[in-house]
């Protein structure tokens, strides 16, 4: 008897566990790559999401081609058409527009100031290309695709004008300045700045998706960008004191600044170190030196001080539900570190980030630092089978037009030290709780096949990874949830 209930309950276990494993990943559709009749390498895959009709297209793309497959809301493929006009220098993906029935692609050169767009007519059955570059002085800054249409971010240099580009159904670009009158920015020396060079003068400006998990890797450039609710919101924490938000309409081109003061904003030190993060309706700002760590909770619209989190070197971390976790580097790909004082040690010879996601209910922080280590000798990396990119970016592809794929990546390649803490809806730490699961780790855990052609983008309130297999030419789509 006691031996037949044992097998019962190790059955019961075992569909307990399957069911999870099912219900956290699911078979969407897989369809053969039959445009494709060349031997060529795949290069990169991008997932055009159609957020009017549920359609998605999944674009693949070789050194000299792009095959486009259209699926309907259930996954299936309702139609294709193959495009040979791509032409060798235009290597990195940067986004995607949709007119109607027409899907166009835009890509740019190594160094950003040319770019071109190959438009699919699934109506006509036909494919063109147009071409266009910046005028001098002009640099590329991030693309923003809210309502299936793409817009490019430029700054001007010298005039220290921003720029919004957007494109007719042609393919034309328009070009539209945005108002910076109303906007005021001090920089890191107490100093007035451009917003356009601190715009340029970066490796590269992070697109933060909400809903998504961010590694600290992402999260600790003192430049970030957020699309909410057809605006355009950069954060810069240059300044020690305060984090400046700039808030651009995307219909009407206007902007404006907020202020938001930081943490330990009256400690002078040049070893101090902050950032900041916006997640809701929620602005986290952070900040430390050797000696203390200060975490302030901010109403995200009116600035209003909600809880305050510190500690310093001498005291236990009493809002952390993990270890201090080192994890990556040259030696030990991990270690637990044990005294705060390590802890901040560390967090402030690096740069320093603050990442917030709501999982199951709770808010889940992730507080530490990264550094920017060489690959090779060299800093620089091969990003998506495209160029040479920063190697903070981790994909220059994917950096542009997938933000998704981006934070994917960084968690796989993560170099931080850091920890991580649980909080119920009123900032309330929750000791003893286990830290959730993320759904990257979940995408990390299946197999893949092609590492090259492998994509992770968000359709709706789920993820999807997509996975080449090159020997039978077929394209898998897998769904995970959190």
């Amino acid at each position: 008897m006691i031996r037949k209930n044992t097998f019962c309950w190790s059955c019961v276990m075992v569909l307990f566990l399957t069911s999870i494993t099912t219900f956290a990943q699911q078979r969407l559709t897989s369809f053969k790559n039959v445009l494709k009749e060349n031997s060529t390498d795949i290069k990169d895959v991008i997932p055009v999401v159609n957020k009017e009709n549920g359609n998605t297209i999944m674009f693949i793309a070789d050194a000299k081609n792009v095959y486009g497959y259209k699926l309907n809301p259930e996954f299936q493929l309702i139609d294709k058409l193959a495009s040979e006009t791509k032409k060798r220098k235009y290597k990195i993906f940067i986004g995607g527009d949709i007119h109607g029935q027409d899907y166009r692609i835009f890509l740019s050169n190594t160094s950003q100031n040319k770019f071109a767009s190959i438009n699919f007519s699934f109506t006509n059955k036909t494919t063109s290309s147009t071409e266009f570059k910046l005028p001098q002085y002009e640099y590329f800054v991030q693309t923003i695709a809210p309502k299936n249409k793409l817009y490019l971010l430029t700054a001007d240099k010298n005039s220290g004008n921003l720029y919004l580009y957007s494109f007719d159904k042609n393919g034309t670009p328009i070009k539209d300045k945005i108002n910076l009158e109303s906007t005021h920015i001090v920089g890191k020396y107490d100093r007035a700045v451009k917003i356009a060079t601190l715009l340029t003068g970066q490796e590269s400006v992070q697109k933060i998706e909400k809903d998504t998990p961010n590694a600290i890797e992402t999260v600790s450039d003192p430049v970030k960008m957020y699309v909410r609710d057809g605006n355009i919101i950069i954060t810069f924490d240059q300044n020690k004191k305060v984090t400046y938000v700039l808030n651009i309409d995307i219909e009407s081109k206007n902007s404006s600044t907020k202020v938001y003061d930081k943490p330990l904003a009256n400690l002078k030190s040049s070893r101090k170190k902050t950032n900041s993060f916006i997640y809701g309706d929620y602005m986290f700002g952070i900040a430390a030196n050797k000696e203390i760590f200060s975490m302030h909770i901010l109403d995200y619209p009116s600035g209003n001080f909600i809880k305050e989190y510190a500690v310093s070197k001498n005291e236990k971390i009493s809002f952390k539900n993990t270890p201090i976790i080192q994890e990556g580097g040259a030696y030990n790909s991990y270690r637990e570190l044990e005294k705060t004082k390590k802890f901040l040690r560390k967090i402030t010879s690096e740069n320093i980030g603050i990442s917030v996601i709501k999982i199951a209910g709770d808010y889940l922080f992730t507080i530490g630092g990264y550094v920017n280590q060489r690959q090779g000798g060299g800093m620089m990396m091969m990003g998506g089978g495209f160029g040479a990119i920063p190697i903070g970016t981790i994909g220059s592809a994917t950096f542009f037009f997938n933000p998704t794929m981006f934070a994917y990546n960084s968690f796989s390649n993560t170099k931080s030290t850091r920890i991580e803490g649980v909080f119920n809806d009123n900032f309330e730490h929750i000791p003893n709780k286990e830290i959730p699961e993320n759904v990257f780790d979940k995408i990390n855990d299946s197999k893949t096949y092609n590492e090259t052609a492998k994509t992770v983008f968000r359709y709706k309130d789920f993820f999807i990874k997509g996975d080449y297999n090159t020997r039978t030419k077929i394209y898998h789509l897998k769904k995970f949830t959190e």
